[in-house]
């Protein structure tokens, strides 16, 4: 009998979130092994890059978990795919079951654990004993495909990483400066095949070209409604068959001139489209208060009968598929293609009353466009739910407002999710770009008061934009002017069960252990780009998952072209999303925690694990050990 006393696994098409749960703390326990056990019965014990204190890694060189036991009780399986030290990726759909094994300093009486290094091991071994037999997963599945309706991909564009910093210098055979780094990842990211490139989006990308080849199949058309297109793979896949697709494309960037020019980000891959043949449709909003944000594309067949839809946070750039946190769904259902056509029919429509003026080169339309009232009462009314194999999809379109400025009630769609949210019975997960200042009028806002009011739920998240941060009883007003500007926002909320992050980068005085400066390439754009809240998702009937392009706060409903896929009762993808945000959030807390910490001049992570059992007395504590317990399966 093992220590552990259960342990559950769960993935999605790239990582795998294994939770744990021990009754009382183990006796000279050091951390655990994690082994990764295939259906034809290889193992593979799990990778960790952080060393015991007394030893070092300067080359950030991965270990097993055997050598560096983890000091946790939930891990990230990132390597379940990728591999420890390159930019390969390997085939998903794969059957996995995980071994959890306590581990002691090495003593008589217990079976010594076997020592194999990597390269670049720096110190004395610390020898080690398995303290029992460990506790074995139940088996999970590594894919994208989760029955016959749904393809959920994430990217991996989680670009402050130690792994992708190592790479870097590799190629350059050089050490590189924040700068360098930034530069050269924005070099190899738009260059087509590059592994790296490959790598950093994940299956986001194949999941988009695999719609063409449906296209083909199916002797159909691909009707698309963009906010941003530049990168070059997809702009060869719209012309190299022009009569398969119709597009929508809408304004995107501006430059800092007066009067400011428009469309730069679209300008050429606009023409492009042109000159290929494309039918194209241009849905300018040259202002900066409303935008034409979707990103989805609906594929139709050779009858114009509406067969599936792709949506998600994805732009259709570079920087959407390799340099950010961003998610791409395909859901194959008559149905709710049939509802995204309509809208894609209806956006067309308000599209031809914006008033394009002037020559094909300029595309110059008054300032000050909106969308008009017909498109915003028809996207006012809920749609009917569509039954799926499991659950129910709720589909909802904006602007949803009589009101063109963001105003004060809260809009129809998010309704709709504030009623689920405020049904939480164990946990709120999300994860967001700046749905809105403060976090106010927005699901982030709402996620903390009802964490606040119910400490019994697991309410974690992470934002992308400083500005968007909770203001936390922390928080202090530094200049003295009565109110917390977006720079004296802090980079973490924590409260007990409610903890949100920051998206944060370790600069030079923040660094740990082997940990070095990192840049991130979308430094004060959207590091997460992804729009996601995931409710209850160990619940067979209950839980909830919302995705797509609306950034979840009331700006996006008042004001910009969305999409909101509300899908309840689908426990796998719900849990498909739940392991990205999990990801996610867990990625940059350590971050944002380190970085809290010293500019509040308390003690910081030295970038070392401990070489006594107590660091399990923290980790135990029933306010640390909430989430592996609610994934663990314990109850409450």
């Amino acid at each position: 009998m093992s220590a552990v006393t259960t342990a559950k696994a769960y993935a999605n098409n790239l990582v795998t979130f294994i939770a744990w749960h021990v009754d009382a703390p183990i006796p000279g326990c050091l951390g655990f092994e994690l082994t990764r056990i295939y259906d034809d019965g290889t193992e593979r014990i799990v990778a960790a890059w952080v060393p015991f204190k007394k030893q070092s890694n300067p080359n950030w060189t991965p270990q097993d978990t055997s050598v560096w036991p983890i000091q946790k009780f939930s891990w990230r399986d990132l390597t379940v795919r990728q591999s420890r030290d390159g930019v390969t990726t390997r085939d998903g759909d794969v059957m996995l079951r995980y071994r959890i094994r306590p581990l002691v300093a090495q003593q008589p009486g217990l079976d010594a654990v076997p020592v194999v290094l990597a390269k670049d091991y720096v110190g004395t071994v610390l020898p080690l004993s398995f303290f029992d037999e460990g506790f074995t997963t139940a088996p999970v599945k590594v894919t994208q495909q989760i029955g016959d309706e749904f393809q959920v991909t994430f990217t991996n564009g989680i670009l402050s990483s130690q792994g992708l910093a190592r790479h870097l210098s590799k190629i350059a055979k050089k050490d590189l400066t924040a700068k360098e780094q930034a530069a050269l990842v924005t070099k190899l990211i738009a260059k087509s095949g590059d592994p790296m490139r490959e790598r950093l989006a994940g299956d986001v990308l194949p999941a988009m070209r695999s719609m063409f080849k449906r296209a083909d199949d199916l002797k159909g058309t691909l009707r698309l409604a963009l906010y941003e297109l530049n990168d070059p793979d997809l702009i060869d896949l719209l012309v190299a068959k022009p009569k398969r697709v119709e597009v929508i494309l809408s304004t995107a960037g501006s430059t800092k001139s007066k009067p400011p020019k428009w469309d730069t980000t679209n300008k050429a891959s606009r023409q492009k489209l042109i000159a290929a043949g494309v039918k194209i449709h241009h849905r300018l909003f040259n202002n900066s208060g409303h935008i034409g944000h979707n990103k989805f594309a609906v594929l139709l067949d050779k009858t114009k009968t509406p067969k599936a839809v792709l949506s998600g946070s994805t732009n259709w750039t570079a920087t959407g598929l390799c340099g950010q946190s961003n998610n791409a769904t395909i859901l194959t259902n008559d149905v709710v293609a049939a509802q995204f056509n309509a809208q894609w029919e209806a956006l067309l429509a308000d599209t031809l009353t914006l008033g394009v003026q002037g020559k094909p080169s300029t595309f110059a339309v008054p300032n000050g466009n909106v969308q008009g009232s017909v498109l915003r009462t028809l996207n006012a009314k809920a749609l009917p739910q569509t039954a799926l194999a499991k659950g129910k999809a709720a589909i909802w379109f904006s602007p949803n407002t009589k009101r063109t400025t963001k105003g004060t009630a809260v809009p129809p769609d998010l309704q709709v999710l504030y009623s689920f949210m405020r049904k939480a019975k164990d946990a709120i997960l999300f994860a967001v770009f700046q749905p809105s200042k403060a976090g106010l009028t927005s699901i982030i806002s709402e996620a903390v008061d009802i964490g606040l009011k119910d400490r019994s739920l697991v309410v974690y998240g992470s934002v992308s934009d400083r500005s968007a941060m909770p203001v936390s009883p922390l928080t202090k007003d530094q200049d003295g002017d009565g109110k917390i500007s977006a720079d004296e926002q802090t980079n973490t909320f924590q409260d007990k069960n409610v903890q949100v992050v920051l998206a944060t980068a370790l600069g030079q005085n923040d660094l740990i252990g082997a940990f070095e400066k990192q840049e991130l390439l979308t430094t004060g754009k959207a590091i997460i780009h992804d729009k996601i809240v995931v409710i209850d998702p160990l619940s067979e009937t209950d839980c909830v998952v919302a995705f797509g392009s609306h950034n979840v706060g009331y700006k996006a409903s008042y004001c910009n072209d969305e999409n909101l896929v509300i899908v309840r009762g689908h426990r796998d993808v719900a849990l498909a999303y739940a392991v990205h945000v999990l990801d996610v959030w867990e990625h940059y807390r350590t971050r944002a925690i380190q970085v809290e910490n010293r500019e509040q001049g308390k003690k910081t992570f030295d970038g070392f694990i401990n070489r006594d059992d107590k660091w399990q007395a923290k980790k135990l504590e029933a306010i640390n050990s909430m989430l592996s317990d609610y994934f663990a399966g314990v109850a409450k």
